[in-house]
C-alpha cells in the first residue's frame, strides 16, 4: 500500500513539475512574436527616450530570447541610427519569464555597430544617456548586485567622431566583456583592430549622483596612421597643418581619470598621461620642416623621422618635457605645451648640429659672423592652424641671415653651406 501511494505521489510530483517546461514550449510555439516586439520596443524607448526600430523577437526553445536588426537612433526618428545590432540575446530562461522576472543578467550581443559622436558645437551624442544615478543606501546595496548585467560582445564595429578636432576613426573585429551594476558601468576589456593595428581598452564609470567618476586606458601596437587621426596634432604638434596627408605607424599607452559632481565638472577635471611612439612618420609638407627649409635646402629628399614623447594631460593642456623628434640622423627634442583651444608653445633644441657641419662651413659662418648657438636653440609658437618657428623671438620666415646684411658673394656661400648642411643632415 505504502509503495502505491509513494509511486502516486511521484506521478503528482512528476506532472507539476512538466507543468512549466509545457507552459514554456506552448509559449515557443503559440507566442505573439508581434505583441512580443512591440513590447521591447516600447520598453527601450521608455528607458533610452530615443527612438527604436525591431525587425522581431523570437524565444528559444531552452530559453533565452532573441532580439533580431535593432535600430537605435535620435529622439525623433531612427533615420540616422548611432547603434545597429544584427542579433542581441538575453539569458531569460522558462523559469524566471513565467515568474514575470524580465531583467536578464547576461547579453550577448553580435554584429554591432556603434557611432560615438562629438558634435561642432562641442555636445556628445550619447551623453544623455549616461545619467546619473541617485546614491545607493545600505539596504539597497544587496539589490543592486543581484541586478547585475554581464554583457559580452562579439563582431563589433565602432566610429569615434570628433568633428571639432575633424577627427574619424574605425575600429573593426572588436570583441570584449563588460558589466553594469546599480550606478557602475564597467569594461573590463575590449580588444580588436585599428588601421592595421591592434588596441586594448577598460574603462570603469560610476554616475553616482554628486559623486561621479570615470577612468580608462587604452594601449595601441603598429597603427597605420591617415588623415582621419588629425586629433594626434594635440599630442604631436609637428605633424600639425601639414599639407599632405598624415602618414606613419603609432603606438600609444594613454590613461585618464576624473572626478566631479556632475558630468561638466568632472570632464572639465579629467587628468591623465600618455606616452607615444610614431616610427617612421612622413615629415613632408608639415610647418615645422617648411620653415626649417628656409635655411636648409630639404628639397628632393623623403623627409622620414621618428617621433617618441611622454606627456601629461591636467587643465586642459598637454605638457611635455620628454619630446623627440628625430630628423636623419639629428635629434630635435622639444619641451612645451598644447591647449585644448590649439594654442601651442614649445623650445626646440637640435642637438649636435654644429659638430655636423664641415670645416669650410664653420669658416664660413664666422666670416659671416653668424652665431650658430643660436641657430639651434628655436622655439614654436602660435597655433596649431598658424604657427611659426623662432630663434631668439624672430621666425624664420623674416630671416635670421637676412640680418647680417650679406653681399651678393656671401649668398653663393651660404647656398654652398645650405647644400653641404643638408647633406650632413640627411646622411
Amino acid at each position: 500500500m505504502n509503495l502505491r501511494r509513494w509511486r502516486r505521489y511521484a506521478w503528482i510530483a512528476g506532472g507539476i513539475a512538466a507543468i512549466p517546461p509545457m507552459l514554456w514550449i506552448l509559449i515557443v510555439l503559440v507566442a505573439p512574436t508581434g505583441w512580443a516586439r512591440r513590447q521591447v520596443v516600447a520598453r527601450l524607448e521608455a528607458r533610452s527616450g530615443r527612438r527604436v526600430a525591431l525587425e522581431g523577437v523570437s524565444v528559444g526553445l531552452f530559453g533565452g530570447i532573441h532580439l533580431k536588426n535593432l535600430e537605435i537612433g535620435s529622439p525623433k526618428d531612427t533615420a540616422d541610427p548611432w547603434l545597429k545590432a544584427a542579433d542581441i540575446q538575453l539569458d531569460f530562461g522558462p523559469w524566471r519569464m513565467l515568474q514575470g522576472q524580465c531583467r536578464p543578467s547576461r547579453v550577448d550581443v553580435d554584429g554591432v555597430e556603434l557611432r560615438v559622436l562629438r558634435r561642432a558645437d562641442g555636445s556628445v551624442e550619447l551623453a544623455d544617456l549616461i545619467r546619473p544615478v541617485a546614491p545607493l543606501g545600505s539596504g539597497s546595496r544587496a539589490r543592486a548586485a543581484e541586478s547585475r548585467i554581464s554583457v559580452r560582445v562579439h563582431g563589433a564595429r565602432v566610429l569615434v567622431v570628433d568633428e571639432p578636432s575633424s577627427t574619424r576613426v574605425k575600429l573593426e573585429d572588436v570583441e570584449g566583456e563588460g558589466y553594469g551594476e546599480g550606478p557602475l558601468e564597467v569594461v573590463d576589456q575590449l580588444r580588436g583592430t585599428i588601421n592595421g593595428g591592434s588596441f586594448r581598452f577598460a574603462a570603469r564609470v560610476d554616475r553616482t549622483a554628486r559623486a561621479m567618476s570615470a577612468e580608462a586606458q587604452l594601449r595601441a601596437e603598429d597603427v597605420t596612421l591617415d588623415e582621419g587621426m588629425s586629433i594626434l596634432r594635440y599630442v604631436v604638434p609637428v605633424v600639425a597643418g601639414a599639407t599632405s596627408s598624415l602618414k606613419g605607424r603609432m603606438g600609444a599607452d594613454l590613461y585618464f581619470r576624473g572626478r566631479g559632481p556632475n558630468w561638466p565638472k568632472l570632464l572639465r577635471a579629467v587628468a591623465g598621461h600618455g606616452e607615444m611612439t610614431i616610427n617612421p612618420i612622413e615629415l613632408a609638407g608639415t610647418p615645422l620642416v617648411a620653415e626649417i627649409s628656409r635655411f636648409v635646402d630639404l628639397r628632393g629628399h623623403r623627409r622620414l623621422g621618428s617621433v617618441r614623447t611622454d606627456f601629461i594631460y591636467r587643465d586642459r593642456k598637454i605638457t611635455t618635457d620628454h619630446f623627440r623628434l628625430m630628423v636623419g640622423r639629428v635629434p630635435i627634442m622639444m619641451s612645451g605645451w598644447t591647449d585644448l583651444d590649439g594654442r601651442v608653445d614649445y623650445e626646440i633644441t637640435a642637438q649636435g648640429l654644429a659638430e655636423r657641419l664641415p670645416e669650410q662651413a664653420r669658416r664660413i659662418l664666422g666670416d659671416l659672423k653668424v652665431d650658430l648657438s643660436s641657430l639651434t636653440a628655436l622655439s614654436l609658437r602660435g597655433t596649431l592652424d598658424q604657427m611659426a618657428v623662432q630663434v631668439n623671438g624672430v621666425p624664420l620666415d623674416r630671416g635670421v641671415l637676412r640680418e647680417v646684411r650679406l653681399r651678393p658673394d656671401d649668398r653663393e656661400k651660404l647656398r654652398q653651406l645650405s647644400r653641404h648642411l643638408r647633406d650632413k643632415l640627411l646622411r
